[in-house]
Order: structure tokens, then sequence, then C-alpha cells
């Protein structure tokens, strides 16, 4: 097998688990800290969406080379149609990392009765009558986070209610003290554990490596 092919290979399979493992690494940390991390939703979306993007292009040069480029670009355009519309709006949630979904909410209650603000609970939906939102929750278990959708009603006043209530459950959340997280760890297990392939096989074929990066420095 070519020296260049190899390196090739190697390059292609660094970039699709690259991303992915790093992103898992990323969700232990956040996961074993002492305290919950807030992230805001739309900034989680776009760290997601750039480490799965290498995976959902994968097949683009296969298919170019077969003949069906022209898929492609209708392809990308939906693709990009989509998530334009996932795409949480600024100022509309946050995601919590290492809490229960009943811990955020009870958090969350509590620095709404902080600000003075009356509220009802229904269907596991928190509606503020005054100044006019509801607070969403939903959970992934699995990567033990939970995730607060704010629905408001008036979008001109959407960035200041936002930061207010951000800022009192910021402060709520710096004072909860949590154990090590099994969640945590075994994300980091995994995150590892996929970054360990690429370099495994890049140690296997370091002298073609050395031979391609060789013949790039001298030419």
């Amino acid at each position: 097998m070519d020296n260049a092919y190899q390196v090739a290979v190697l390059l292609k399979l660094l970039l699709l688990v690259g991303p992915i493992a790093v992103y898992f690494i990323v969700l232990g940390l956040l996961n074993s800290q002492s305290v919950p991390r807030l992230v805001d939703a739309r900034t989680d979306f776009l760290v997601l969406t750039f480490a799965v993007c290498p995976v959902l292009l994968a097949p683009a040069p296969s298919l170019w080379q077969q003949g069906y480029g022209w898929v492609l670009a209708p392809a990308l355009a939906l693709a990009a149609l989509v998530m334009r519309a996932l795409l949480p709006r600024r100022n509309s949630g946050w995601v919590i990392y290492n809490l229960s979904v009943h811990r955020a909410r009870v958090l969350v209650e509590r620095c709404l009765r902080d600000l003075g603000w009356r509220f009802e609970a229904a269907d596991g939906v928190l509606k503020v009558t005054q100044p006019g939102l509801e607070i969403r929750f939903s959970s992934l278990p699995v990567l033990r986070n939970v995730t607060c959708h704010l629905a408001f009603a008036d979008d001109a006043s959407r960035e200041t209610l936002e930061a207010r209530i951000r800022d009192r459950l910021e402060t709520a959340l710096s004072r909860q003290q949590l154990l090590p997280s099994l969640a945590g760890s075994c994300l980091m297990v995994v995150g590892i554990g996929l970054m360990i392939l690429p370099l495994w096989m890049m140690s296997r074929h370091s002298d073609a490596i050395a031979e391609v990066v060789t013949r790039l420095l001298l030419s």
C-alpha cells in the first residue's frame, strides 16, 4: 500500500473520530465537576453540530467520485435548513450538566421566588404570569444533563429577563456540592477510547507519515 494512501486513510479516520472523541471528553469533564455547569443552549447545539459534521459529510467524496455530485448541493442545502430550524434562538435556554431534572427544577423555582415572580406549575412547565414566561424542562439521563427551554411572551425583553434568571441560577448552582459522577467517568472513558484508535494506527504507520512529511518539506 502506498505511503501517501496510508496517511490519507489515517487523516480521514482522525477527522471523523477526533471531534466526537473530544466532544465526549468535554462532556466527561463537565460531568466530573464538583458543581453543576450551565451552558447556553445555542452554544451547546453548535458544539454538537461541529462534532458530528465530519461524519455526516463523510459520504460526499464517494458520491462525487461515482458521478453523483449533483446530489450534494440540494442535500447540503436541505441539511442547512434542518440545522437552521433546530438551532435554538439566542437567550432561549440553557443546558445544565451534572444535575438531575428534579434538582434543576427546584433551583429554578427558587430563583423565580427570589426575583419575586409568581408562577404556576402545570404538566412539567413553569408558567410565570408576570413578566410572561414559560420554562420547560427536558433531560438526557445518559449524558446527565437538563435542558431549560425558555419561551417569552415579549421578545423585546427576552435578553434582559434571561440574564436576570441566569445570574440567579448560576449563583444557586455554584452553591451545590456534588459527589464524583459515574456518568462523567464513563463519558471520559468513551472519549479517550475513541481517541486511542487513530493514535494507535498512527503509531503503527509512523514510517509512512514521516516519509510523506519529508516529501512535503523537500518538495
